[in-house]
């Protein structure tokens, strides 16, 4: 969408990002880390990614730049019923192949250690005031309402149909099935019950809660949690003796 807008996609110089991918990707992150990538990208409109986790101390500046106007925060979200479903197929994948990423997920419930840990992650950037969160199903199964979202929080213009034919038939991507509601059908029941009790939290707030609200009540115990640190007193380093000869 940036590329077709008239926002060609270059590589960013190392450190900024991350060596050995084949997209602008950076982790971890911290907040020196950040400021070099906006300085790096400049007035540009850049696509980087990331998996990293956003610890409380680089949320406050985070947010910040994001309010800026110096990057803006998309984060995606799918339902981890078949985000563990995805993952086992990626792990039958990967030993079939003899490849490490990805081939110890041998079952949903070893999956669903590892998706709980994601959700997380995204909760925390979902927070951030000012993200766009955008649903797998919405962007997989109508592209044109994904968009919609991207171009007015981006404030662009693309060329739709060029877009959704990069994504569907160009890009590198790591679909296998590419459906939706899989663990209605696949999953056996014990196995419903038992991904149904570790996500209910999440699956209730995203699908039958306010999930704005519940974002903007993370937001304000992630920022007491940082008034709180900040208001701590700072340890004074002992102070040593130097011995001149």
């Amino acid at each position: 969408m940036l590329e077709n807008a008239g926002h060609p996609q270059v590589r960013l110089p190392e450190p900024v990002v991350n060596p050995g991918h084949r997209v602008n990707y950076i982790q971890p992150i911290t907040n020196r880390r950040l400021d070099d990538l906006c300085a790096a990208i400049g007035d540009r409109l850049i696509a980087v990614k990331t998996h990293a986790a956003l610890l409380d101390p680089i949320f406050q500046h985070t947010e910040e730049l994001q309010k800026r106007g110096q990057l803006q925060v998309i984060a995606s979200w799918r339902d981890p019923r078949d985000i563990c479903l995805s993952l086992v197929d990626a792990g039958k994948q990967a030993r079939a192949s003899g490849q490490r990423e990805f081939s110890l997920m041998t079952d949903v419930h070893v999956a669903a250690y590892e998706v709980s840990s994601q959700l997380q992650k995204f909760i925390k950037w979902a927070s951030l005031k000012g993200t766009l969160t955008l649903e797998y199903d919405i962007v997989a199964f109508s592209p044109e309402n994904a968009i919609d979202c991207i171009e007015s929080v981006l404030g662009i213009a693309s060329d739709r149909g060029q877009a959704i034919r990069h994504a569907f038939e160009e890009a590198f991507t790591q679909k296998n099935k590419g459906e939706r509601n899989r663990f209605r059908n696949e999953l056996t029941q014990e196995e419903k019950l038992a991904l149904e009790k570790r996500f209910r939290i999440f699956l209730q707030r995203m699908y039958e809660g306010d999930a704005a609200h519940w974002f903007a009540q993370e937001r304000e115990e992630i920022l007491r949690r940082c008034r709180e640190r900040d208001a701590k007193p700072k340890k004074r380093a002992r102070n040593r003796r130097r011995l001149i000869v």
